[in-house]
This record gives C-alpha cells, sequence and structure tokens, in this order.
C-alpha cells in the first residue's frame, strides 16, 4: 500500500512538473510552428530551390563586355568635355573666398557647378587651404592641378605650438584664465567670502572655481543635509568626488555659519522626516524612533549610541544635525 502511495505520488509530481497552462501550451505551438518553417525555408533556399543561372561563365563574359562598352563610352565623354574645358579655360590668379560666378566659369566650371560653390559659402563655408578647394566635389582632380599655382592660399595652416607663444608673446590670448565668446561681458567674480549655507546658486557661480553644475549640486546637496557644518563636506558632493584640489581651492573662497544648520528634534522626528537624510538612511531612522518608544526620550544627542544600528561613524556624522530641544 505504502509503495503505491509513493509511486502515485511520483507520478504526480512528473505530471505537474511538465503541466503548462492552455495560453502558454498555444504559444509554444506556434512558436515551434514558426521556427518549423522557418528552418524549412533555409533548407529549401539553400539544397533544394533550381540555379536560375545555368550557364555563369557566359554572363561573366557578357557583364564583362557590358563594362567595357560603358567605360569606353564614360571615357569618351570625358575626353570630350576635357577638351570642351581645354578650350575655354582661364588661367588667373584668384582667391576662392567669394569669387564671383563668372571667374568660376572663366576657370574651366560650369554655372551648375560653380553655384554649388558659392552655396557652399553661403553656408557658412570657407576655403582656408589649398586643399580645402580640392575637396570640392565639383572640382576635378585635373582641374585642380592646373588651379594650383594659382590659388592665393597656403598650402596648409601653421598651428602656434606652445614654444611659439614664449617666444612670441603677441599671440598670447589676454586674460586666458576665462574663456570670452562674442557680444558677451567678461564674467566677473566675487572678491568676498560667501557664506554656503545660505548662498543660492546664482551667488555661488560668482566666485571663481564654482560653474552652473558646480553650484547646482553643492545646493542640492545642502538642501539634503540640512546645510554644512564643516567645509571637508564639500568632497562628499557627487561632482567633487574625485577633484580634492577643487575642493581645497573652494574652502578658501566660502565661509559657513552653522547656525544656519537644519536640526532633527530628536524626541519628536518621524522616521519619514530623518530616512532621507544622507547620514541617517530609513533603517537608522526607524531604528531610533524605535529606540524612542521603548526607551523613553533622549536625554542627550549622545544617547543615540546605545541604539544598535548607530556606530561611531554614523554617529560622528549624525551629531550635528540632531538636537533634544
Amino acid at each position: 500500500m505504502r509503495k503505491k502511495r509513493l509511486d502515485r505520488h511520483w507520478k504526480e509530481e512528473f505530471k505537474d512538473l511538465f503541466s503548462v497552462p492552455a495560453g502558454e501550451r498555444n504559444g509554444i505551438v506556434m512558436l515551434m510552428s514558426l521556427c518549423f518553417l522557418a528552418s524549412g525555408w533555409v533548407v529549401y533556399e539553400q539544397y533544394i530551390a533550381p540555379d536560375e543561372v545555368k550557364d555563369k561563365a557566359a554572363l561573366e563574359v557578357v557583364w564583362a563586355q557590358m563594362k567595357a562598352d560603358e567605360g569606353s563610352s564614360i571615357g569618351g565623354d570625358q575626353r570630350s568635355d576635357r577638351q570642351a574645358i581645354e578650350e575655354k579655360l582661364v588661367l588667373f590668379k584668384f582667391d576662392p573666398n567669394h569669387l564671383p560666378l563668372e571667374q568660376w566659369v572663366a576657370l574651366g566650371l560650369s554655372e551648375r557647378q560653380a553655384s554649388s560653390i558659392l552655396r557652399y559659402e553661403a553656408k557658412g563655408g570657407q576655403f582656408r587651404t589649398k586643399r580645402d578647394v580640392a575637396k570640392m566635389f565639383v572640382v576635378d582632380p585635373e582641374l585642380f592641378a592646373r588651379w594650383e599655382p594659382f590659388i592665393q592660399l597656403p598650402d596648409s595652416i601653421v598651428r602656434k605650438t606652445y614654444a611659439d607663444r614664449q617666444r612670441f608673446p603677441e599671440y598670447e590670448r589676454p586674460d586666458s584664465a576665462v574663456r570670452r565668446y562674442p557680444d558677451t561681458p567678461a564674467r566677473s567674480f566675487a572678491k568676498v567670502l560667501v557664506e554656503i549655507n545660505s548662498a543660492d546658486t546664482n551667488q555661488l557661480v560668482e566666485v571663481r572655481g564654482i560653474g552652473p553644475a558646480y553650484a547646482r549640486s553643492i545646493v542640492k546637496y545642502r538642501d539634503r543635509l540640512g546645510g554644512f557644518h564643516n567645509l571637508d563636506q564639500l568632497s562628499e558632493v557627487y561632482i567633487l568626488r574625485d577633484r580634492p584640489d577643487a575642493v581645497a581651492e573652494l574652502k578658501t573662497r566660502l565661509v559657513l555659519d552653522t547656525l544656519m544648520l537644519r536640526r532633527f528634534p530628536l524626541n519628536s522626528f518621524t522616521a519619514e522626516e530623518l530616512g532621507p537624510h544622507p547620514y541617517a538612511g530609513w533603517k537608522v531612522a526607524k531604528a531610533l524612533v524605535a529606540y524612542r518608544k521603548l526607551h523613553g526620550p533622549f536625554k542627550t544627542v549622545a544617547d543615540i549610541k546605545n541604539c544598535v544600528l548607530v556606530s561611531d561613524s554614523v554617529y560622528r556624522k549624525l551629531a550635528p544635525y540632531l538636537s533634544t530641544e
């Protein structure tokens, strides 16, 4: 009897293992059917379908003859076009920038080709070297070879190196530390120290070394903390974490007022209020609320160290933001 019961139990488990709901079973059948059809199509195309090209050698001969005929006709057209260009070509020294259409035509281009160059210039294009002219798709290489001695542009642009700037101070950009843009007034920086716990982003960007991205990140992290109690906390701002030099520089241009800190009352805060704080988190916040309910109000801030989840490092960071008042 016991053996029959075990056999029945094993059969039921085996049946449950391979039991599939009707909807999933239909999907599996459909997927397998599509796979079977795709496999059949591949096999047919690879091994069963007849080859439509009966004589490949003859086809290759015909194709080669067609290419030869096409090449000869194209070559004849090009020769005739080249002869026409040679007849009307007039060479003279010219600067390709803002050259009139008539002069491009005199140099051997058609009016359509010359118009495309003028459209290129109208959209902001500029020729700085002779190679820039050669890059125009309407300029034939042989025609450019005829033009090259007459183009009044350098072969290449000589870039000034740092050594050149040392020898020729006139190439140095004035006030190189500040990037200037046309029609943009020079940016002025605050010469006084800025209080970090009360300044907004507009005030922070006036400090040298703080741009809009730095200012937004500093204010965002300050609001999460409830204020900075030490300027070393700037290294915790996400955008400044890997920039110790920038943090050290900013510490010389910022001051803080610890009276501006937002402190949490130990005996009345909720887990929802303290949980988002970077130094607490939801686990510590819930643990402190539970400890307060079990042991009564906190008498001093140091009493939070009696909570299991409050380590020494958590206490050192979190204590400035707590109050028993």
